[in-house]
């Protein structure tokens, strides 16, 4: 396994509880550029494999980085957010608009249920995190950086910590239970460790 870290995006719109509309389509903020420019100052050396997801949020938080060293191959990979809500259906409101629809998400507590418009189950963000896995397997000794989002990077950290359960009603509570405990911050990072059955630590 390669040298992974995993950054959470900088401040966007939707962090900030402004009304949002396509979750991939979310700007950083004022204040979230500026973090993306700090993080980008505070690598000492270039990594090998730059990855950033579909989201535009972690695109422009990987642009400072990516203007530094600019010989770095940079690569989209599926590790955007988990959107389990419809997108389409709450387009226009604020995180604390959708609350109760969330709620009633967590409550439902099924790993299979997809909520339309371009959200997708508990199940099948398992299974891009499953993927990314055997990818990342495939990029041995390289010093890999992946901006990716909050949920994503707590699913991950909790698959390896259960890598053989079964994608059930139990692990779901699992990850709904801890996704808000110890949030990691924008540009908040995370180095996975090399182990297959390690987990992670931040830095």
């Amino acid at each position: 396994m390669p040298s992974i870290q995993l950054i959470r995006h900088a401040e966007s719109e939707g962090n900030a509880g402004l009304p949002t509309n396509v979750p991939a389509s979310i700007p950083l903020t004022q204040q979230g550029h500026e973090q993306a420019a700090e993080l980008a100052a505070s690598f000492t050396a270039a990594p090998d494999l730059i990855i950033v997801s579909p989201f535009i949020r972690t695109q422009q938080t990987a642009a400072p980085l990516i203007s530094r060293f600019p010989h770095v191959i940079v690569e989209e990979w599926s590790v955007h957010e988990f959107t389990y809500l419809n997108p389409i259906k709450y387009s226009g409101t604020t995180e604390t608009q959708r609350g109760i629809f969330a709620h009633g998400y967590w409550n439902r507590c099924d790993p299979h249920w997809n909520d339309g418009g371009g959200a997708e189950s508990f199940a099948e963000l398992i299974a891009r995190i499953d993927a990314l896995e055997i990818r990342l397997r495939q990029h041995l000794g390289k010093e890999i950086v992946i901006f990716t989002h909050g949920y994503f990077i707590k699913a991950l950290l909790l698959r390896r910590e259960r890598r053989h359960s079964p994608v059930d009603r139990r692990l779901m509570a699992a990850f709904r239970d801890g996704r808000r405990r110890d949030p990691l911050l924008n540009t908040g990072c995370v180095r996975l460790l090399t182990s297959q059955n390690g987990g992670g630590r931040r830095i």
